[in-house]
């Protein structure tokens, strides 16, 4: 076939549609490994016992859970506008889970992670420092987030937040 021909046989439209992907079943416990932090919370640091953050995580589309990240007081006690949000869901194909990040600062991270001991972890990289979020529900039902990074391939570790998440009070 000459490469005219070819050309013209791919441009063709094709009469059958593609096969439609097998439904994915989100009760698993891969895709429900991250269930213990869907809620409404109140977010504290370390130590606080004033909130510092509103977040609100939500099952959305298929088996991805949305974070929207408010956070109103910084380091010190000082007053900031900052604001995250975050998709994350199970790879099946990587047996594990991704997270798109977006912040109010121009950060955009991915990061990837699976269930340790309990917890979930999740690390990026950009240029020389890895940075690690570790999630975990505590026995009260409250969520421990801990932020920390390295700069030497994950040898050694500094921490950068700890906040607990409490579920907010219904009115």
């Amino acid at each position: 076939m000459s490469p005219i021909a070819l050309l013209l046989a791919a441009a063709a439209p094709q009469t059958t549609p593609p096969p439609t992907p097998p439904k994915v079943d989100c009760t698993d416990a891969d895709h429900r490994a991250l269930d213990f932090w869907i809620g409404d919370w109140d977010v504290f640091a370390a130590g606080s016992k004033t909130p510092v953050a509103h977040s609100r995580i939500e099952k959305i589309v298929g088996c991805a859970i949305s974070e929207t990240f408010d956070q109103s007081i910084g380091p010190n006690g000082k007053p900031i506008a900052y604001k995250g949000r975050s998709i994350s869901a199970y790879v099946p194909a990587e047996k594990g889970w991704r997270q798109y990040y977006v912040d109010s600062g121009g950060t955009a991270a991915t990061l990837t992670g699976n269930i340790t001991s309990g917890d979930m972890i999740f690390l990026s990289t950009n240029g020389p420092v890895t940075n690690r979020m570790t999630l975990g529900p505590d026995p009260v039902g409250s969520v421990h987030q801990r932020g920390a990074f390295s700069t030497d391939g994950g040898k050694t570790w500094s921490p950068a937040y700890d906040f607990t998440y409490r579920r907010r009070a219904v009115p």
